[in-house]
């Protein structure tokens, strides 16, 4: 669908009327399929949602185009990658429109395809849009705020992993200093950053301070997770084929 090409008759606009009971009871049946991971079964329900919310509350709802966005990520889960990518685009070309380029929800609608649009390999559009979306959230609720980091931090990573190793680097180590400065050193957003910089440091040849850096993530990990969590013996595992390479001791 098409939100561009979508014309309404004056005086036609949907009436914004509350979803019946049984729409209501989709929509609890969604969020318990979610909250239990079960994305296969969650995504044909969350269709039918939509086409209940285009006729019941309109195209232009911020419900609706809200759960375009949260189609998108199911999808992604599903590793329906394409599909994920046209939701992504929809709710933000809707939100863009309705709301306007610089609204707090377009912004997240612009990160979400932006992060779509790296992941299927449209790297230099995703970069792009990242890019104008962190300047136009640190412009809206300053360079400190989770959203600005969030969208720092995947910039960073596109960035340096595409070459732009200096730029990369920079968001990179900068988003992980406000991270901990705003979230503390045990958010699990704070550990992702830094396991992401720890890598930017060791394909820099910084390898020292990398596995040190990650030595500290897996702690951070361990506390919050637990030692048997997967993240944990997943990071730990990243620090002892680091440290094997590099040929430093384990501490």
């Amino acid at each position: 669908m098409q939100f561009g090409r979508r014309k309404q008759q004056r005086g036609q606009e949907p009436e914004q009327a509350a979803p019946p009971e049984e729409i209501a009871e989709r929509e609890h049946a969604v969020g318990r399929l979610l909250e239990a991971g079960l994305h296969e079964d969650a995504a044909p329900l969350m269709r039918e949602l939509l086409a209940d919310y285009e006729r019941h509350l309109g195209h232009r709802h911020p419900t609706t185009i809200s759960l375009y966005d949260a189609l998108g990520h199911t999808l992604y889960q599903l590793r329906r990658l394409p599909e994920a990518e046209d939701m992504h685009r929809e709710a933000y070309q809707r939100s863009t429109v309705v709301e306007g380029p610089d609204h707090a929800r377009t912004l997240t609608y612009a990160h979400n395809l932006g992060a779509a649009l790296v992941i299927g390999e449209e790297t230099e559009q995703g970069i792009t849009l990242l890019t104008r979306t962190l300047e136009r959230r640190e412009a809206l609720l300053g360079a400190d705020h989770r959203d600005s980091l969030d969208t720092a931090a995947v910039l960073g990573a596109v960035l340096f992993s595409t070459g732009d190793h200096v730029r990369g680097h920079e968001l990179l180590e900068r988003t992980w200093t406000r991270y901990a400065a705003s979230l503390g050193p045990d958010d699990l957003q704070t550990l992702a950053a830094a396991g992401n910089l720890a890598a930017a440091r060791h394909a820099v040849g910084r390898t020292r301070d990398a596995a040190q850096l990650l030595a500290e993530v897996v702690q951070g990990y361990a506390r919050v997770l637990g030692p048997d969590h997967e993240l944990t013996l997943h990071t730990r595992s990243r620090l002892d084929t680091m440290t094997r390479a590099a040929g430093l001791r384990p501490d």
